[in-house]
């Protein structure tokens, strides 16, 4: 499964956030730090909270924090707030050829298996994320 820029960037701006746990962090420094585009960032970073992963402060001495502890943050829930579609694996519904009389007889397969591709998602938290980042264990 191959991350799309979308994920990457909302996970580095949330792992230099998480970097940061006593300090509001710009979406200015993010950019600085990461090396991404702002406009880009801004529009994830709304997402992200809008998703309720972060927070964030007005003023001089604003930015980003964490809204839970990052073992919370699940990094299913970072695909969830920043994906455009859905994560469930599916058949190309548009396409009857194979199915022509109804329910495709691979729903049932295809639902498994997003089930568990969901499971194994949220098995990992942003703090484990992170303890990767930094060479921790």
């Amino acid at each position: 499964m191959a991350v799309n820029t979308r994920t990457e960037y909302a996970l580095r701006a949330l792992l230099e956030i998480a970097d940061n746990p006593h300090e509001a962090v710009s979406a200015q420094k993010i950019c600085q730090n990461q090396s991404l585009p702002k406009k880009y960032i801004e529009r994830l970073l709304t997402n992200l909270k809008t998703a309720n992963l972060i927070v964030s402060s007005s003023g001089v001495r604003g930015g980003y924090f964490l809204s839970c502890n990052p073992e919370d943050i699940s990094f299913l829930d970072i695909l969830t707030a920043v994906q455009d579609e859905s994560l469930d694996p599916t058949c190309n519904l548009d396409s009857r050829r194979y199915c022509p009389e109804g329910e495709c007889p691979l729903s049932v397969f295809f639902k498994t298996l997003g089930d568990r591709i969901e499971c194994i998602l949220s098995e990992y938290s942003l703090a484990d994320i992170y303890n990767a980042w930094k060479g921790e264990k």
